[in-house]
């Protein structure tokens, strides 16, 4: 006789198994084999049905919180994107349009004077404090009209005001000329573009004029400023800002306007010095941003860009890449915002993390407890059929294992219920039309965060107990605001009181603070709340709050079908009912559950009701924790404890 090498398998099926596998030319192992897996495992999905039913329910329900989690993230991210393109967009506009308000300000002096000398324009641009009120820009300056017979004496009295070496420049016969005659500050960088034609370079010439011929400020394209230096490898894309300054009044066509021009007030801008003080979301950070000249993008009009090394891929697969068209003294620039990876992955994993861990563990939490119930009623039926001197004890087993199950199940409830009503929050406002409130959104995700969190907590206390029978109950006393806390619970009904056409209100007028467990205080306001929506048959229903200084009153009444005197007492009790199941479903566990609460928390509750007349539960609270009282002072924290159901 062969060993089996697979071990003792504790029944027959299993050794013929054996026996086929080790020694497989024999035929009749090999059709007992064949006939008897499959008999086995339909046995064993059988006898575990409820067990991979639960498992795959729970793996569904994780896989449909993820996807509404990552919409949600894919939503915020979106938004914060559009924000970052929409205040990056402003804040450029608004710059630009400051700098073409103090051009036509500069125009105003020219305006009111025939003649403004060197170091009048001197002290008006050094008031402007330019550095500091307007980063960016390189100087201020003017440029003269010149017809071709005032050149020689303009060099003249040009020369004679300070400066010998003065000349217009580049040399040539032209038909206009311009000439660069003030510039401030006059620092090594702006005394190069001293007598420079702008109008004999065509970029700029165009926008001048364009300037000239609309009376309006006129921004050139895409050129190299004479301030930069020619070795410089690290120069910068510049442009110009032009307003045309007229002899007298200001003349109303095309052609009285270039006969009475007298000349440019003008400003030229570094891009990067430019853009340097921009600020909005990410800029620099997360978010990349390019200025192009004109409509269309690439390296020839490319005017700033603040992207590294690589491509915009990622962004632009995402979504996250924009192209904002933006007007800039009559020209059209092309501002295009792509986000950085590290903007993509910014707190993403995290939160769908979050949700996909704790989901996960609570379904095998749930298939582990479903599972065990089953193998234990397998036993217990087992023992049973084995062993009739045991069936006492069986019976006693099954019972108490019932009673065990009821209270978990009624416990259990209490948080599913509140996690239920949260997605379907969720659901329904991703099916509402127009765009998503992004913050009730997430407020739902951080409350179905907390009942998952809470049922785990729920499942480790249910394995104890035993305390609730012994009346052992540990709390985590905390600083508490009665009222907050009750309107925080009462919200979650909102849902239900309206689907039963309920008007459910909570009257806290004044705070009322004290040291409470959380959890217990969430625990009583559910099952009176729900108790006063389930019997009130569609009346109102009111919860107070309500503190002397020393103790805070907790009062919820409703207008239902009220309960017997002779019942108001026996309804605190395990399993007793003042209706009939029949009528309203339950377990009879509730207000035994609320009342042991109570009590462990230091308090008394207590009911007044009527048949037909609404039923009135008060609780009152201690506002110092049990066990507190007598020494005077809270203790400051407490260790974390599981807490008990």
């Amino acid at each position: 006789m062969r060993t089996c090498p697979y071990g003792k398998w504790g029944s027959r099926a299993p050794s013929i198994l054996c026996i086929a596998l080790v020694d497989p030319i024999q035929g009749p192992a090999l059709r007992v084999l064949r006939d008897t897996v499959p008999a086995l495992l339909s046995s064993h999905l059988r006898r575990h049905a409820s067990a991979y039913c639960a498992l795959l329910v729970g793996l569904a329900v994780t896989g449909v919180a993820a996807l509404y989690v990552q919409r949600g993230i894919d939503e915020r991210r979106n938004r914060r994107f559009d924000e970052a393109v929409r205040e990056g967009t402003l804040g450029l506009q608004q710059r630009m349009d400051m700098y073409q308000a103090m051009l036509l300000g500069t125009r105003g002096l020219f305006s009111s004077s025939q003649q403004v000398e060197r170091d009048e324009f001197h002290a008006y641009v050094e008031s402007l404090e330019l550095p500091r009120r307007y980063p960016g820009i390189q100087g201020i300056g003017f440029s003269q009209w010149l017809r071709p017979g005032e050149l020689e004496a303009h060099e003249a009295e040009v020369g004679a005001e300070g400066l010998p070496d003065y000349h217009v420049w580049p040399e040539g016969e032209r038909a206009e000329y311009t000439a660069i005659v003030f510039l401030e500050p006059l620092d090594a960088r702006n005394r190069r573009a001293i007598g420079f034609d702008m109008f004999s370079e065509p970029t700029r010439q165009e926008a001048m004029r364009r300037a000239m011929e609309t009376a309006l400020p006129a921004a050139s394209g895409k050129v190299r400023l004479v301030q930069e230096d020619e070795a410089d490898t690290r120069a910068q894309a510049g442009f110009l800002i032009y307003v045309p300054v007229y002899n007298g009044t200001q003349p109303t066509t095309p052609e009285d306007r270039r006969a009475h021009l007298r000349g440019f007030v003008y400003a030229p801008f570094r891009m990067g010095d430019l853009v340097e003080g921009l600020r909005f979301p990410g800029f620099q950070g997360t978010v990349d941003l390019e200025i192009h000249d004109g409509a269309e993008t690439g390296p020839e009009a490319l005017l700033f860009t603040s992207r590294q090394e690589g491509p915009w891929e990622e962004g632009a697969r995402l979504g996250l890449y924009r192209e904002v068209p933006l007007s800039v003294a009559g020209r059209r620039w092309t501002l295009v915002f792509a986000a950085r990876e590290s903007f993509i992955e910014r707190n993403s994993q995290l939160q769908l993390g979050t949700v996909l861990i704790s989901g996960l563990l609570v379904t095998l939490l749930l298939f582990l407890m479903t599972r065990a119930q089953v193998n234990a009623r397998a036993a217990a039926e087992a023992a049973s059929a084995e062993q009739q001197r045991l069936a006492s004890e069986a019976r006693t087993a099954v019972r108490v294992r019932d009673e065990f199950l009821g209270v978990a199940a009624h416990e259990l409830r209490t948080p599913l219920t509140s996690l239920k009503l949260q997605l379907q929050l969720l659901y329904r406002q991703l099916r509402q039309p127009g765009p998503l409130d992004a913050e009730r959104v997430e407020r739902g995700v951080e409350s179905c965060e907390r009942q998952t969190t809470r049922l785990s907590q729920l499942v480790d206390s249910l394995l104890d107990v035993s305390r609730l029978m012994h009346g052992r109950m540990e709390l985590r006393l905390e600083a508490l605001e009665l009222g907050e806390v009750t309107r925080e619970l009462v919200r979650r009904f909102e849902t239900d009181a309206q689907s039963a056409g309920v008007r459910l209100t909570v009257d806290a007028p004044l705070p009322v603070q004290g040291r409470w467990d959380r959890l217990r205080l969430e625990q009583v306001l559910t099952n009176l709340v729900s108790n006063a929506l389930k019997y009130g048959q569609g009346a109102p229903v009111d919860v107070r709050v309500r503190g002397d200084g020393s103790a805070a009153f907790l009062e919820v009444r409703d207008q239902g079908i009220g309960i017997a005197r002779e019942d108001a007492e026996r309804i605190f009790d395990r399993f007793e009912r003042a209706v009939s199941s029949r009528h309203y479903g339950g377990l009879g566990l509730g207000l035994f559950i609320t009342r042991q609460l109570v009590e462990a928390l230091g308090g008394s509750i207590a009911v007044v009701s009527l048949p037909g007349q609404g039923s009135t539960f008060t609780v009152r609270l201690p506002v110092t924790g049990p066990g507190e009282e007598a020494e005077g002072t809270a203790p400051a924290s407490e260790p974390p404890r599981a807490p008990l159901h």
